[in-house]
Protein backbone atom coordinates (compact mmCIF):
# COMPACT_ATOMS: atom_id res chain seq x y z
CA UNK A 1 0.00 0.00 0.00
CA UNK A 2 1.36 3.41 -1.00
CA UNK A 3 1.76 5.81 1.96
CA UNK A 4 -0.05 9.17 1.95
CA UNK A 5 1.40 11.85 -0.31
CA UNK A 6 3.61 14.51 1.26
CA UNK A 7 1.92 17.85 2.02
CA UNK A 8 4.32 20.02 0.03
CA UNK A 9 5.64 19.52 -3.48
CA UNK A 10 9.17 18.21 -3.87
CA UNK A 11 11.16 20.35 -6.29
CA UNK A 12 13.71 18.13 -7.99
CA UNK A 13 16.48 19.37 -10.26
CA UNK A 14 17.42 16.62 -12.69
CA UNK A 15 20.85 16.97 -14.32
CA UNK A 16 21.11 15.18 -17.64
CA UNK A 17 23.31 14.50 -20.60
CA UNK A 18 21.08 13.34 -23.48
CA UNK A 19 23.69 10.77 -24.49
CA UNK A 20 23.26 8.67 -21.33
CA UNK A 21 20.70 5.84 -21.59
CA UNK A 22 20.57 5.36 -17.81
CA UNK A 23 19.69 9.02 -17.25
CA UNK A 24 17.05 8.66 -19.96
CA UNK A 25 15.33 5.76 -18.19
CA UNK A 26 15.52 7.55 -14.83
CA UNK A 27 13.99 10.66 -16.38
CA UNK A 28 11.02 8.62 -17.60
CA UNK A 29 10.60 7.30 -14.06
CA UNK A 30 10.66 10.82 -12.66
CA UNK A 31 8.11 12.02 -15.20
CA UNK A 32 5.85 9.15 -14.17
CA UNK A 33 6.22 10.13 -10.52
CA UNK A 34 5.48 13.80 -11.30
CA UNK A 35 2.22 12.76 -12.94
CA UNK A 36 1.17 10.98 -9.75
CA UNK A 37 2.70 13.04 -6.94
CA UNK A 38 3.19 16.73 -6.06
CA UNK A 39 6.63 16.77 -7.67
CA UNK A 40 8.08 19.62 -9.74
CA UNK A 41 10.89 18.61 -12.10
CA UNK A 42 13.48 21.14 -13.21
CA UNK A 43 15.65 19.98 -16.11
CA UNK A 44 19.31 20.98 -15.89
CA UNK A 45 22.33 20.06 -17.97
CA UNK A 46 25.54 18.12 -17.37
CA UNK A 47 28.39 17.31 -19.75
CA UNK A 48 29.81 13.80 -19.59
CA UNK A 49 32.50 14.99 -22.02
CA UNK A 50 33.55 17.61 -19.48
CA UNK A 51 33.96 14.90 -16.84
CA UNK A 52 35.58 12.33 -19.12
CA UNK A 53 37.44 14.64 -21.52
CA UNK A 54 40.78 14.55 -19.73
CA UNK A 55 43.20 16.84 -21.51
CA UNK A 56 40.90 17.47 -24.49
CA UNK A 57 40.55 21.16 -25.25
CA UNK A 58 37.30 23.09 -24.99
CA UNK A 59 36.55 22.74 -28.69
CA UNK A 60 36.90 18.97 -28.47
CA UNK A 61 34.57 18.78 -25.48
CA UNK A 62 32.02 21.00 -27.20
CA UNK A 63 32.24 18.77 -30.26
CA UNK A 64 31.66 15.55 -28.32
CA UNK A 65 28.74 13.29 -29.19
CA UNK A 66 26.17 15.24 -27.18
CA UNK A 67 27.71 18.72 -27.28
CA UNK A 68 25.49 20.05 -30.01
CA UNK A 69 22.35 18.63 -28.39
CA UNK A 70 23.31 20.09 -25.02
CA UNK A 71 23.67 23.56 -26.53
CA UNK A 72 20.32 23.19 -28.26
CA UNK A 73 18.69 22.15 -24.98
CA UNK A 74 20.18 25.22 -23.28
CA UNK A 75 18.72 27.44 -26.00
CA UNK A 76 15.33 25.73 -25.81
CA UNK A 77 15.19 26.39 -22.08
CA UNK A 78 16.29 29.99 -22.55
CA UNK A 79 13.66 30.65 -25.20
CA UNK A 80 10.78 28.53 -23.89
CA UNK A 81 11.45 27.64 -20.26
CA UNK A 82 11.19 24.28 -18.54
CA UNK A 83 8.35 23.08 -20.72
CA UNK A 84 10.42 23.56 -23.86
CA UNK A 85 13.56 21.85 -22.59
CA UNK A 86 11.47 18.98 -21.23
CA UNK A 87 9.74 18.40 -24.56
CA UNK A 88 13.00 18.62 -26.48
CA UNK A 89 14.78 16.22 -24.14
CA UNK A 90 11.94 13.75 -24.64
CA UNK A 91 12.18 14.05 -28.42
CA UNK A 92 15.98 13.72 -28.38
CA UNK A 93 15.83 10.76 -26.00
CA UNK A 94 13.32 8.92 -28.14
CA UNK A 95 15.52 9.54 -31.19
CA UNK A 96 18.77 8.48 -29.55
CA UNK A 97 17.69 5.73 -27.18
CA UNK A 98 14.63 4.53 -29.04
CA UNK A 99 15.94 4.64 -32.60
CA UNK A 100 19.72 4.89 -32.25
CA UNK A 101 19.95 8.28 -34.01
CA UNK A 102 23.01 10.51 -33.77
CA UNK A 103 22.66 13.51 -31.46
CA UNK A 104 25.04 15.45 -33.68
CA UNK A 105 23.10 15.08 -36.92
CA UNK A 106 21.10 17.94 -38.43
CA UNK A 107 18.30 15.51 -39.27
CA UNK A 108 18.00 14.27 -35.67
CA UNK A 109 18.10 17.71 -34.09
CA UNK A 110 15.74 19.30 -36.59
CA UNK A 111 13.21 16.49 -36.27
CA UNK A 112 13.41 16.71 -32.48
CA UNK A 113 12.67 20.43 -32.59
CA UNK A 114 9.63 19.83 -34.75
CA UNK A 115 8.42 16.99 -32.53
CA UNK A 116 8.82 19.25 -29.48
CA UNK A 117 6.81 21.97 -31.27
CA UNK A 118 9.77 24.36 -31.24
CA UNK A 119 11.01 26.66 -33.99
CA UNK A 120 13.38 24.72 -36.32
CA UNK A 121 15.37 27.96 -36.67
CA UNK A 122 16.69 27.34 -33.14
CA UNK A 123 19.17 24.86 -34.61
CA UNK A 124 20.97 27.47 -36.70
CA UNK A 125 20.85 29.88 -33.77
CA UNK A 126 22.37 27.28 -31.46
CA UNK A 127 25.20 26.64 -33.90
CA UNK A 128 25.78 30.36 -34.31
CA UNK A 129 25.95 30.97 -30.55
CA UNK A 130 27.92 27.87 -29.64
CA UNK A 131 30.33 29.47 -27.17
CA UNK A 132 27.63 31.41 -25.31
CA UNK A 133 25.37 28.37 -25.02
CA UNK A 134 28.22 26.12 -23.98
CA UNK A 135 28.84 28.52 -21.11
CA UNK A 136 25.24 27.93 -20.00
CA UNK A 137 25.77 24.17 -20.15
CA UNK A 138 28.93 24.51 -18.05
CA UNK A 139 27.14 26.72 -15.52
CA UNK A 140 24.59 23.95 -14.90
CA UNK A 141 27.38 21.39 -14.80
CA UNK A 142 29.44 23.40 -12.32
CA UNK A 143 26.42 23.98 -10.08
CA UNK A 144 25.90 20.21 -9.76
CA UNK A 145 29.58 19.59 -9.09
CA UNK A 146 29.70 22.33 -6.48
CA UNK A 147 26.46 21.33 -4.78
CA UNK A 148 26.97 17.60 -4.45
CA UNK A 149 30.23 16.62 -6.12
CA UNK A 150 28.36 15.36 -9.19
CA UNK A 151 30.39 13.06 -11.40
CA UNK A 152 27.78 11.72 -13.80
CA UNK A 153 24.12 11.44 -14.68
CA UNK A 154 21.46 11.04 -13.58
CA UNK A 155 22.05 13.41 -10.67
CA UNK A 156 19.07 14.54 -8.59
CA UNK A 157 19.21 17.61 -6.35
CA UNK A 158 16.29 18.46 -4.09
CA UNK A 159 14.78 21.85 -3.25
CA UNK A 160 15.14 23.10 -6.80
CA UNK A 161 18.90 22.63 -6.75
CA UNK A 162 19.48 24.15 -3.31
CA UNK A 163 19.15 20.95 -1.29
CA UNK A 164 21.00 17.67 -1.00
CA UNK A 165 21.82 15.75 -4.14
CA UNK A 166 23.18 12.42 -5.26
CA UNK A 167 23.96 10.36 -8.35
CA UNK A 168 21.09 8.09 -9.35
CA UNK A 169 18.85 6.29 -8.99
CA UNK A 170 19.64 3.84 -11.78
CA UNK A 171 16.50 1.91 -12.68
CA UNK A 172 15.62 -0.52 -15.46
CA UNK A 173 12.88 -0.85 -16.44
CA UNK A 174 10.69 1.96 -15.14
CA UNK A 175 8.54 0.51 -12.31
CA UNK A 176 4.76 0.63 -12.34
CA UNK A 177 2.91 3.59 -10.85
CA UNK A 178 2.74 2.45 -7.24
CA UNK A 179 6.33 1.21 -7.17
CA UNK A 180 7.59 4.39 -8.89
CA UNK A 181 5.99 6.54 -6.18
CA UNK A 182 7.30 4.31 -3.41
CA UNK A 183 10.81 4.40 -4.85
CA UNK A 184 10.70 8.18 -5.17
CA UNK A 185 9.83 8.58 -1.51
CA UNK A 186 12.64 6.21 -0.58
CA UNK A 187 15.09 8.20 -2.71
CA UNK A 188 14.05 11.50 -1.14
CA UNK A 189 14.37 9.97 2.31
CA UNK A 190 17.89 8.78 1.50
CA UNK A 191 18.89 12.14 0.01
CA UNK A 192 17.82 13.94 3.16
CA UNK A 193 20.09 11.75 5.33
CA UNK A 194 23.39 13.69 5.40
CA UNK A 195 25.35 10.71 6.70
CA UNK A 196 24.40 8.47 3.73
CA UNK A 197 26.97 8.63 0.94
CA UNK A 198 26.57 5.57 -1.24
CA UNK A 199 24.29 2.58 -1.79
CA UNK A 200 25.15 0.43 -4.79
CA UNK A 201 25.06 -3.08 -6.17
CA UNK A 202 26.46 -4.72 -9.26
CA UNK A 203 24.17 -4.48 -12.30
CA UNK A 204 25.50 -7.71 -13.78
CA UNK A 205 24.35 -7.92 -17.37
CA UNK A 206 21.42 -5.54 -16.89
CA UNK A 207 21.07 -3.00 -19.67
CA UNK A 208 18.84 0.08 -19.72
CA UNK A 209 15.32 -0.68 -20.88
CA UNK A 210 14.46 2.57 -22.58
CA UNK A 211 10.69 2.23 -22.92
CA UNK A 212 8.56 3.25 -19.92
Amino acid sequence: MTPPAPAAAERVRFHLDPLCPWAWVTSRWLIRVAALEPVEVEWALFSLAEINGGDADVAARQGAASGRALRLLALARESGGQSAIGRLYTALGEARHGRGASLAADETLGAALREAELDPALLAQADGEADRLWALVLADHAAAVERCGAFGVPTLILDGGAGPGMFGPIVSPVPDDAESVSLFRDVVSCLRRPYLFELKRDRGGTRPVVSA
